[in-house]
């Protein structure tokens, strides 16, 4: 990431109209959890410890991740893999949600890590089995903020996995939800399936003992969700990728596409963030935060094992700058010629993300903040040429100047 005195596509002789960018942090929305990837769910290649730093750390390196996501195993002598590389990341204060993608084979009726469905005479044995998970996790220095009952289980697949009906996992959280020691995220649909959610939520008893609605958007999903708002419920997106489908048989291979397409994809990606944050979710998780696809290079597809790449930069545009604890606020603009645009506001900070997915740059964006132009300000910007490149806004008779170039992601930080 470099920092410059000025950005070159300022043309100060372009003389163009200024149009207030508004930001009121008296209107409040949701309360920002955090942003993460996950944890390599199987086998033992996770990320290493400086490419957790990298991950994890919210300086001017790193891409800020809050939040990591890890799976609890189906066989408990898998358990302690995951330890040291969850207790990197709780070191620069992430917070660790934890999913099973099978119960134990012996607890199911097919008695196979594949499909199946949880015995009900075995719900217990269940909670027993995820108990002992956090307590392995606790003896050994890590701190699980939340558990989900299952992924995905509302689609049948051909690796681990189990399958739940909306009223089995009702029943279960209701009855055996209070003894899991630490918070519950479910039902975590594989396309945010709300009428699957709301079997849960519309049962008193089983909504008591849920924390967080959780779900993951492919195909489908990004939509606000006023019942689980109404219960004060959080609402987290727990996972999704993008790859540009290579893992279809008979496409053409990530190495072998362009940075175009790539870009695009990344553009895909950003659009699903920002509608997240539109939606009032609370948070959002990306799979594997080191993969060939994501974040970090995997040393696969041409990438170089341990690099940030142009994705993570543009995903820290979001996760970088918006804390947990941070809320969203309002923000407008009389004309926003397309622009996509989300503000927040904590630690005497207010940030704006826009994302410009046009193909015309627009200038003279005059940052106010309740009122007040911006007085100090920092944004960053990212598109086909730059990944998180820094400046300084200069105020420019009273005016406090951005632009936002064709199909970039920017975020200014205004300190208050």
């Amino acid at each position: 990431m470099s920092c410059g005195k000025e950005p070159e596509y300022k043309d100060p002789a372009d003389v163009v109209a200024v149009r207030d960018l508004n930001v009121k942090t008296s209107t409040t929305f949701q309360t920002i959890a955090g942003f993460g990837g996950a944890n390599q769910m199987w086998g033992t290649q996770f990320p290493s410890k400086e490419e957790i730093g990298k991950a994890f750390d919210d300086g001017e390196s790193g891409l800020g991740f809050s939040i990591f996501r890890v799976r609890i195993a189906s066989n408990p002598e898998e358990w302690p893999l995951i330890i040291e590389v969850a207790k990197e990341a709780q070191s620069y204060g992430a917070i660790i949600l934890a999913s099973p993608w099978s119960p134990p084979a012996s607890l199911k009726t097919n008695t196979d890590e594949v499909g199946g469905r949880l015995e009900p005479g075995n719900y217990q044995a269940f909670v027993d089995h995820i108990n002992a998970f956090l307590s392995l996790m606790e003896d050994n220095e890590v701190d699980i903020y939340a558990v989900s009952v299952q992924n995905e289980p509302d689609i049948e697949v051909s690796y681990e996995s189990c399958d739940w009906f909306a009223a089995d996992m009702r029943d279960f959280i209701k009855e055996y939800g209070s003894q899991i020691n630490v918070k519950l995220a479910a039902p975590e649909s594989f396309n945010f399936n709300q009428s699957y959610s709301d079997v849960i939520l519309r049962d008193d008893e089983a909504a008591a003992n849920v924390d967080i609605v959780a779900g993951h958007i492919y195909g489908n999903g990004q939509a606000p969700y006023p019942l689980a708002e109404s219960m004060g419920k959080e609402i987290w997106m727990t996972e999704y990728l993008l790859n540009l489908n290579t893992g279809n048989t008979g496409a053409t291979p990530w190495a072998e596409r362009s940075n175009e397409d790539k870009w695009e994809e990344t553009f895909e990606m950003l659009l699903t963030l920002h509608t997240a944050m539109e939606n009032n979710w609370n948070a959002y998780i990306w799979w594997y935060l080191k993969r060939y696809y994501s974040f970090i290079g995997d040393g696969s597809e041409g990438t170089t094992e341990g690099e940030i790449l142009k994705r993570g930069y543009a995903f820290s545009h979001f996760s970088n700058y918006i804390r947990p604890g941070y809320q969203r606020v309002d923000v407008s603009m009389s004309n926003d010629f397309g622009l996509r645009m989300t503000a927040y506001h904590g630690d005497g900070k207010t940030v704006v993300v826009i994302i410009n997915e046009s193909s015309t740059r627009v200038r003279n964006l005059n940052l106010v903040v309740d009122g007040e132009v911006a007085q100090s300000a920092d944004y960053y910007v990212t598109n086909f040429n730059r990944s998180r490149e820094q400046f300084a806004v200069e105020n420019v008779d009273g005016n406090a100047l951005i632009d936002a170039l064709p199909e970039s992601v920017t975020t200014v930080v205004i300190n208050d």
